[in-house]
């Protein structure tokens, strides 16, 4: 009786397992994106596509002059926010990426050319090949500067590389803390 027990407990586990991976195939090969927001800068209509077929335009013509100043500030905001959203509390490198966004929308240039903000990511993915591959960053760097963005991107979602950009990362943080932790002034606590 006990092994017919294994048996059919064995049999369900592979059935529900079964089950459960073709239909995670079926929902995953079936995934849409849940909503494409696109604008023409001519008309003044943005549309907010959902996933399920259903189209909403707004013609930002329409709203009060109070909304589309409201719009108008947010999306500046936004804008400049976002440009030094990844700085990681680097405040030198948040005002210099926010002072660039500034500069760049007053050029009446929208969106810059992000090659700057790319270096630093290009050498910590150089460096993680460097450690991974055994070779020097010279030639890393060279090999990564070289490759399309489809092969970066790929190579920035592997595992050991991900792996190795965040031993890089803590390695970098803890450097940063050393060196604070040198200048920073004896805690002096008094605890009774």
């Amino acid at each position: 009786m006990k092994l017919t027990f294994n048996k059919m407990f064995l049999a369900v586990l592979n059935a529900a397992t079964f089950f459960a991976t073709e239909n995670g195939a079926a929902a995953e090969a079936k995934k849409v994106r849940f909503c494409n927001k696109e604008y023409d800068m001519d008309t003044g209509i943005v549309e907010f596509q959902f996933g399920n077929g259903k189209t909403l335009p707004l013609d930002t013509n329409e709203l009060p002059e109070d909304t589309q100043k409201q719009l108008m500030l947010h999306g500046t905001s936004q804008k400049v926010g976002d440009s030094f959203a990844g700085v990681k509390g680097d405040f030198a490198a948040g005002i210099q990426a926010a002072q660039d966004t500034i500069n760049q929308l007053l050029a009446g240039i929208w969106k810059a050319d992000r090659e700057g903000d790319a270096k630093p990511r290009l050498a910590e993915l150089a460096e993680a090949i460097a450690r991974i591959k055994g070779v020097d960053l010279e030639k890393a760097t060279k090999a990564v500067e070289a490759a399309d963005e489809k092969s970066r991107k790929d190579w920035r979602s592997n595992l050991q590389v991900k792996s190795v950009i965040a031993t890089l990362r803590s390695e970098k943080a803890a450097k940063a803390l050393a060196e604070a932790a040198e200048k920073a002034p004896e805690l002096d606590v008094n605890f009774g």
